[in-house]
């Protein structure tokens, strides 16, 4: 049962990445900013002929700190799957081995 719950956070992990990637690139082209809360207001403000320096630089920060979580949450992810699929694959050849050295296989 331990793997399946393990399996279904790893899933729900994805999802919630997911769903914060859609976020970004929702808050990037100026629609709704769901993890920020602004609504379009990039867009807006840099249409302006003077615009807010320090909301840009606020967006901009908002932005950045989303797409770095954004990437240490994948790379999280990737380093699990890549140690998972490097055990499942040693693991046949280790057995394999073990059983031939113990006179199991001739």
């Amino acid at each position: 049962m331990a793997t399946y719950s393990l399996a279904n956070e790893r899933l729900r992990a994805l999802e919630d990445i997911e769903r914060e990637i859609g976020a970004i690139l929702q808050n990037a082209v100026g629609l709704e900013g769901i993890l920020t809360g602004f609504r379009g207001t990039v867009i807006l403000e840099l249409s302006k002929e003077k615009t807010n320096e320090r909301l840009l630089d606020r967006q901009a920060a908002a932005f950045t700190a989303s797409v770095q979580h954004v990437e240490a949450e994948l790379s999280a992810q990737i380093r699990y799957l890549t140690q998972v699929c490097v055990v499942e694959r040693a693991t046949p050849d280790d057995l394999l081995g073990r059983w031939v050295r113990e006179g199991v296989l001739h």
